[in-house]
């Protein structure tokens, strides 16, 4: 932005910008006056300059007559009369947001992180914020705030990555924990999306603003590992928002991206994969936007694993999904086949695996290690039906049976198996010429077995090292669980120590309707509303009209 170049002071040439812009209605030539950060354009350096020697910092007067100047100069913030003759009251407050901005600029210390965040706090929360209130005037500073946010956010990001610089500024909450700066961000930025959400004036237009602003709390939310902040949000959202599909795709798609997230955070596997997929499906293809979509594509996959659905194989050729198949599928595979002792070594807890690392890095490590398992159990429990189970069906009047004592050898070969440190080393014994003596006996007891005492009952006598083995009582709780959440069709009988599996005389066998597929169980759970997805404008918005076509972005 060129200010007009006449003998009037840098300060009034600004003033005389803005008041064009606002006379207008052009938010975006305004967001391009009031700039923020560096570097800045020549003129704003002469603007720096001319108000430190003419406004001083350390001048009483200083702020009140800058305030002056704004009102002689900005008349656009005066009261004045609609087309019907009705008083619309001032702008007052974005007098007050001119001052602060050009103050700010003057005391600007760039290397003084924790003087800049204090400066940028006030200047988003008391006076930015206080301007967007205005009922007809407010929408025109929608893309500054905006455009302040994504600045304050960087900043309080980067604050708390020094702990040392700001532990007089933290305080703690009503539970006791401790509110981190990147909170207090996300609850200055949260007022201004809260005031575009419950907009009911006009033509509404500050609800362009809605999933911006909620986007960038959720990023300060989520890079703070904050997810359990991010329910208000979605709960307001799901209320008082228009249907997501009004706004820009790639609106949709970052709030989808974090919605998501949160789904997966919180457990709601189902929720997280419908939420997730469209994202994908929405997020643009060109090369510039593969990290964004190998984002989403990692927490697609994982929800999907858990909901016991594995990506195809041509998924894994895509440039986004690029190493994906090294850390997928062998989780994929393991799930498919019932083997425990490498679904064990996958998601061993002292992350010795070589994927470990990565999963903890985004953070879907105990997920998939926690709520796969029992996809594992099935698939285990079918394979041995399989192979040892007795078959029902139209020929007999007797159920499928599978004996629980094979199920517990199974398991308890697998559990020892997947003890054992070396990899390697528990691959001997399978296969001819493979064969070693102690594993022909199921001994593994020097390679697989605990010998650790803590350090404090050293030398108590009677303490061994705790070694857990899966017994017979044990896998009956398994295949109750199975059965409690539907993976398992069918009924335990303890006496004779067995499982009669349902569904033997239908089409498919016992194998197809006694162990049927997860997704589906899971589906037939859940509902496809999912909270913090506006859809429809049902809910808080019926009965308003708010018109989005042909307006532009917030921010843009």
């Amino acid at each position: 932005m060129a200010f007009s170049q006449n003998n009037n002071s840098v300060e009034i040439r600004l003033c005389t910008a803005v008041n064009d812009a606002v006379r207008a209605r052009n938010a975006v030539e305004l967001a391009s006056i009031v700039l923020l950060e560096p570097p800045f354009p020549p003129i704003y350096e002469e603007l720096v300059q001319s108000l430190r020697n003419n406004y001083p910092q350390n001048a009483n007067n200083s702020d009140s007559r800058l305030d002056q100047l704004v009102r002689k100069a900005v008349t656009e913030t005066a009261e004045y009369q609609d087309e019907q003759g009705k008083p619309v009251q001032g702008w007052n407050a974005m007098v007050t947001f001119l001052v602060g901005w050009m103050t700010f600029l003057r005391d600007m210390d760039l290397d003084n992180l924790l003087h800049t965040y204090q400066g940028l706090k006030d200047l988003q929360e008391r006076q930015a914020n206080s301007a967007l209130t205005h009922p007809i005037k407010g929408v025109l500073i929608l893309p500054t705030i905006v455009n302040y946010a994504r600045v304050f956010s960087r900043v309080a990001l980067g604050l708390d990555k020094h702990p040392e610089l700001i532990q007089h500024l933290l305080t703690s909450n009503d539970e006791g924990s401790r509110e981190s700066l990147s909170e207090k961000a996300a609850n200055v930025v949260r007022v201004a999306f809260t005031q575009c959400l419950n907009d009911r004036v006009g033509t509404q237009d500050k609800k362009l603003g809605i999933y911006k602003m909620a986007n960038i709390c959720l990023k300060i939310l989520f890079q703070a590992d904050k997810p359990e902040s991010c329910e208000t949000i979605f709960k307001n959202i799901t209320n008082s928002s228009p249907p997501l599909h009004l706004y820009p795709k790639p609106e949709q798609v970052t709030y989808l991206y974090y919605l998501g997230r949160y789904h997966f955070a919180n457990t709601n596997f189902y929720a997280a994969q419908l939420v997730l997929d469209h994202a994908y499906d929405l997020s643009s293809q060109r090369p510039q936007f593969i990290k964004q979509r190998r984002l989403i594509l990692i927490y697609l996959i994982a929800s999907n694993l858990i909901l016991g659905r594995s990506p195809k194989q041509d998924i894994y050729a895509l440039p986004e999904a690029q190493g994906l198949h090294a850390i997928f599928d062998p989780i994929a595979k393991a799930i498919k086949s019932g083997d425990l002792e490498k679904f064990r070594r996958i998601t061993n807890t002292d992350l010795s695996d070589p994927s470990a690392g990565w999963l903890m890095k985004f953070r879907i490590f105990y997920q998939l290690g926690n709520y796969c398992e029992v996809l594992v159990w099935q698939s285990l429990f079918r394979t041995i039906y399989r192979l040892t189970g007795q078959e029902g069906g139209s020929t007999t009047n007797s159920a499928a049976v599978l004996d629980l004592n094979a199920v517990h050898v199974a398991f308890s070969y697998l559990e020892a198996q997947a003890k054992i440190k070396n990899g390697q080393f528990s691959e001997q014994g399978r296969g001819a010429g493979r064969r070693n003596f102690g594993h022909i006996f199921q001994d593994h007891a020097s390679v697989s077995k605990s010998s650790y005492i803590d350090p404090d009952f050293a030398g108590v006598e009677g303490v061994e090292p705790y070694n857990h083995e899966v017994d017979l009582a044990e896998v009956e709780c398994i295949c109750a669980t199975l059965i409690t959440q539907g993976f398992v069709a069918g009924y335990i009988s303890h006496q004779t120590q067995r499982l009669a599996i349902s569904g033997a005389r239908r089409p498919g066998g016992a194998v197809k309707n006694g162990f049927p597929a997860p997704y589906g169980v899971i589906k037939s759970k859940n509902s496809d509303n999912v909270l913090g997805w506006k859809k429809d404008a049902g809910g808080g918005t019926q009965g308003q009209v708010i018109r989005m076509s042909g307006a532009k972005a917030a921010g843009e």
